[in-house]
């Protein structure tokens, strides 16, 4: 048994550093563009679409830790490579704090309040936006509807098994949580460090946003959904 534990979580780390990879190389793959104070022009990657991934298929700690890994390149690729803008530093944390908080919401072997720490986080970033932007508060709406979603995986008993066939609808809630905790990094580094008006949040940047949130928390399901339908006989 401990030999098969074994080699299971070896797997896992070998596609946490896939990932990892993956998200660094998807930084390469713009999707559409992001105007800060200064009225640059940055873009935002395909890597919206692979944060999500970190925390479904990896669970808290690994999913952290190749999450941090993955923004890390992101870092590097920034500094050598001319089409890579990181829009503010903060990005680079968004994986970490995905990875993180979407695998506690798994709610695997018991694993305590995960939800509800989700839901607070989520809670803490509200009111970090709102205190200089209130003027703009439906920009928070994606960001209450998944602390709503965190909290009603927490309180309806919801228990993540990878190695059981699952529906699109059986993992949207998670990729819904996954790509918000990942953007609220961006959100922070916007509010605090680009210094972005809160017009701009709420008439240019939030009907952008919409889409592209959106659009991640579909495809990251269906990318999730397509790994976890292959790969689990042979990764859990």
């Amino acid at each position: 048994m401990e030999l098969f534990e074994g080699e299971s979580d070896t797997k896992l780390y070998a596609l946490g550093v896939v990932l990892a990879a993956v998200y660094g190389m998807s930084a390469l793959v713009p999707i559409s563009g992001f105007i800060v104070a200064s009225g640059v022009v940055a873009q935002i990657s395909l890597t919206i679409v692979i944060a999500p991934l970190f925390g479904v298929l990896l669970g808290p700690v690994k999913g952290g830790l190749f999450g941090l890994i993955g923004g890390l390149i992101t870092a590097f690729l920034s500094m050598v490579v001319p089409s890579v803008v990181l829009i503010v530093p903060t990005v680079v944390l968004g994986p970490m704090v995905s990875g993180f908080l979407t695998g506690l919401c798994l709610n695997e072997e018991d694993s305590g309040p995960g939800g509800l720490i989700t839901a607070a986080y989520l809670v803490v970033i509200m009111a970090l936006y709102l205190i200089p932007n209130s003027a703009a508060w439906w920009f928070m709406l994606p960001y209450a509807l998944a602390a709503f979603t965190a909290l009603a995986l927490q309180f309806t008993g919801f228990r993540f098994d990878r190695t059981e066939k699952k529906s699109l609808l059986y993992i949207l809630p998670l990729t819904l949580i996954g790509t918000i905790t990942d953007f609220s990094m961006m959100t922070m580094g916007a509010v605090y460090i680009a210094g972005i008006p809160a017009e701009v949040f709420g008439f240019v940047i939030f009907p952008a946003m919409l889409v592209e949130r959106t659009v991640a928390t579909i495809v990251s399901a269906v990318a999730a959904g397509t790994v976890l339908y292959t790969f689990r006989d042979q990764l859990w």
